[in-house]
């Protein structure tokens, strides 16, 4: 009988551009420009450079470029360079309950399309590739690891980067399922790495890109996994601590293949935060704008919503970025007082603030038994906002930019020229804008792409 992996890899296998709907083709253009866009923003800030000259300096081969740079290395390090950078400002994409997929995935599977001689339309398949089998994999854990406080996306992104480098590299079916079961060996993601405000946070989609190419290049050397791993009671199930696997995540995990694309669920970030913080942050500020508001004239903000957004009433820490990054009191009090959310309300000179420590603690969060009923199935946040002159609002807000509520081509082509700002050239961010707009699988789109990343 045919397992999970075997039956994924089997879709993966057989996927061409030509069996792709126009608006999957759309959004992996859409998922492809603002990961260029998290990424570029990152590559000069802080220790970044120094941490992407130390990655390539690990094998300096000359076997790829990491974008931007003069550097030359090993794919795998190549991969693993970008896919920190990508994630490192909190600003990249996701698929809720299920991983970050952008920075976890396509540092990965674009340079095996780049390698292999590949063109756009390989890219474009690869990377919905990646998006869909590392999507469809992780929903069988991921609910349940939310319980447990394991950073899902970490812990499965190399699903994601083995299926899109495997795709890139035009491997078999048999390589890429053996690839997969091997892709379950490696550590468990903890969220407190993030929420403690660990250095090493950026890594959690780092490590998936590397993994990602390795698990792959092992299995050409005849290194298979277990394909049962999925099914088997000794397995990743229970490696995990999610055991037994049942017939209702596999059969959900391989239904509407081909057909039914998880890849349409994909979110985009209007804030450099945790998803789980966006919601609440686009609360206050959509009550501000819309009545006038402004920080004075706040008494308290309370926030309700599921159990599991409680991990997120971080009070102290704010020395750290990522701690604040992973802080509703922080990200939400910010928001009021400075009146947006962007890269510079995460800088030291914002988080030393008195007068915002201060504003912060109008803040109080509960628990919402009724969000609590429906989440994860639907996260939102119940904002309750109350005035000095006794004025009360109450908004019940989901997240923005998200399946429901899609960010257009011009508010994602306006986030990548913010982000890129300084970084590229005018000329080379319109040339960007170019692609985009005709579809990086156009003809000769890829030669140009090879050029302006200098991959």
């Amino acid at each position: 009988m045919e397992t999970i992996l075997e039956k994924l890899a089997d879709f993966a296998q057989q996927l061409k551009f030509e069996d792709l709907p126009r608006n999957v083709v759309r959004k992996a253009n859409d998922c492809l420009l603002d990961f260029a866009g998290c990424y570029y923003a990152a590559v000069g800030r802080d220790d970044m450079p120094k941490v992407i000259r130390g990655i390539a300096a690990i094998n300096p081969a000359p076997e790829s470029r990491i974008w931007g740079t003069d550097l030359k290395c090993g794919i795998a390090e190549a991969a693993l360079a970008m896919g920190t950078a990508g994630y490192y400002l909190e600003y990249d994409d996701g698929i809720s309950v299920s991983g970050h997929w952008g920075s976890a995935s396509i540092p990965a599977t674009f340079l095996s399309v780049a390698q292999s001689g590949g063109d756009g339309k390989d890219l474009i398949t690869a990377i919905v590739t990646a998006y869909e089998v590392g999507c469809r994999i992780s929903r069988m854990f991921s609910p349940r690891l939310l319980k447990k406080h394991i950073h899902f996306p970490c812990t499965m992104g190399a699903f994601g980067a083995a299926a899109g480098y495997a795709k890139g590299a035009g491997l078999s079916a048999r390589q890429l399922a053996g690839a997969l079961s091997l892709a379950g060996l490696f550590p468990v993601g903890t969220y407190s790495t993030a929420t403690g405000g660990a250095s090493g946070k950026s890594l959690y989609s780092g490590w998936p890109n590397y993994l990602g190419v390795n698990v792959v290049r092992l299995s050409g050397l005849g290194l298979m996994g277990d394909v049962d791993v999925m099914e088997a009671p000794d397995g990743f199930a229970n490696a995990v601590g999610l055991a037994p696997m049942t017939e209702a995540y596999l059969n959900e995990a391989g239904s509407g293949l081909g057909e039914d694309y998880r890849f349409m669920q994909v979110y985009f970030k209007p804030y450099p935060c945790c998803r789980w913080l966006h919601a609440p942050v686009y609360a206050i500020l959509r009550l501000m704008r819309e009545h006038g508001i402004t920080r004075d004239m706040i008494e308290k903000i309370e926030i309700g919503g599921p159990e599991f957004a409680m991990m997120y009433d971080t009070r102290s820490g704010y020395e750290s970025k990522v701690t604040c990054q992973y802080s509703i009191p922080y990200s939400v009090g910010a928001a009021a007082f400075f009146g947006k959310l962007g890269l510079e309300e995460f800088e030291d000179s914002a988080r030393s603030s008195p007068e915002l420590r201060d504003f912060i603690d109008r803040i109080h969060m509960h628990i919402d038994e009724e969000l609590q009923e429906k989440f994860p199935a639907v996260f939102g946040v119940r904002l309750r906002l109350v005035l000095t002159d006794d004025r009360e609002f109450t908004l019940l807000q989901g997240t923005p930019w998200g399946p429901d509520a899609p960010a257009s081509q011009d508010e994602l082509l306006e986030k990548f020229r913010m982000l890129t700002d300084g970084v590229l050239t005018p000329g080379q961010q319109d040339a960007w804008e170019r692609l985009y707009r005709d579809g990086f699988e156009s003809e000769g789109a890829f030669d140009k792409l090879l050029q302006l990343t200098g991959a």
